[in-house]
């Protein structure tokens, strides 16, 4: 199978999620995890007018370095101590939330001769990483003035681990623990980062408050949804990605299984109601190549049927034109079948060029 990426899509995408933010002032950070660091898809990104790319390892963005990308990249996922000495190097700007590792980031950039920039990362809801609102203007106290380190503002996000949903009143509590630090610190942050995909719905309905100046963007860019809260967004294009699977079985077979049902390869208990015989097709594709749930069939007629590990089955017997042994089934994607499909070495991934615009790195 193979999984295609329209690079002159993503750079649309990315100039529409740019115009929706710049009435309120917000800058766009473009975010490359969801394909693994892949450089033409960042250099995409940017030239749709992302001010700097995001991502949440350093694989991926040795990748862009690699690929020519010198613009600025913050890194995602809360360093690491083991890695502080090649964070500093890779990327200019990195998310906090211990002390610890912030003295560590301040230290190896010191030892560099560099200034690293951190923004304090505060839980606001959705029980992930950050401190807790209570606790910022102590953390933000320890960060602030460290030798090698500028902390330049801070962060937020939801909607990651708990699914909790971002509100008008989950910002406005964030924009209050923003002025409570910048009223202990003496000074203006320069960044307030108020969260990502998830929160494009607040802005384009106008409310957003007016600290915010930053997001950062993988999804709404990538797929052109936000599938949250499915709203629309204005995005133009919601096929950057195709995925592609060759059929190797074309047989009519009963609908229901014959036998008790227990759980399946990936501890999957699931109802499967008789209706009848149907023409079923099976595609070399399955779990361990991507997220099948994730993946809407392009031709008319087709459903999902279920997956395993290797086998993606579907009903075809409405299929216009009728599927043959074979052939190769196109699907769109939402963003879980893109990022685990990005990430297996099990694809094959296809990057076309931009067309319309230059490259800018």
């Amino acid at each position: 199978m193979r999984i295609v990426c329209d690079c002159e899509k993503v750079r649309r995408n990315a100039a529409a999620v740019v115009a929706l933010c710049a009435p309120y002032g917000i800058a766009v950070v473009g975010v490359t995890k969801c394909v693994c660091g892949e450089p033409e898809v960042g250099r995409a990104m940017l030239a749709g007018g992302c001010t700097m790319l995001a991502d949440a390892r350093l694989d991926d963005i040795r990748r862009l370095r690699a690929g020519g990308i010198e613009a600025p990249v913050m890194l995602l996922r809360l360093p690491a101590l083991s890695e502080v000495d090649e964070v500093v190097v890779l990327v200019e700007w990195s998310l906090v939330s211990e002390v610890e590792t912030a003295r560590a980031l301040a230290v190896a950039a010191a030892r560099q001769g560099l200034l690293h920039r951190v923004l304090l990362m505060v839980e606001t809801g959705d029980r992930r990483e950050g401190v807790m609102p209570a606790d910022a203007v102590a953390v933000a106290r320890e960060l602030d003035g460290l030798p090698g380190l500028e902390l330049a503002g801070l962060a937020t996000t939801l909607n990651c681990l708990c699914g909790v949903l971002p509100t008008p009143r989950h910002q406005q509590e964030f924009v209050e623990t923003v002025e409570m630090v910048e009223a202990a610190l003496g000074r203006r942050l320069e960044i307030v980062s108020g969260g990502h995909t998830g929160n494009l719905h607040l802005i384009k309905a106008g409310q957003v408050p007016a600290r915010f100046d930053q997001v950062r963007v993988g999804e709404a860019i990538l797929t052109g949804t936000d599938f949250s809260t499915w709203a629309d967004l204005g995005v133009p294009h919601q096929d950057v990605f195709k995925v592609y699977a060759e059929v190797i079985e074309v047989k009519e077979k009963p609908s229901a299984p014959d036998g008790a049902v227990g759980r399946d390869a990936f501890m999957r208990v699931r109802e499967w109601p008789d209706r009848g015989v149907r023409r079923r097709a099976i595609l070399a594709l399955g779990e361990i190549d991507l997220d099948t749930a994730s993946l809407r069939p392009s031709r008319p007629g087709l459903e999902v049927v279920g997956s395993s590990s290797d086998h993606l089955v579907l009903d075809v017997t409405d299929a216009r034109p009728p599927v043959r042994l074979g052939e190769e089934l196109e699907f769109d994607t939402l963003y879980p079948a893109v990022s685990t499909g990005w990430s297996s070495t099990l694809t094959t991934k296809v990057v076309l060029p931009m067309r319309d615009a230059g490259a800018s790195g």
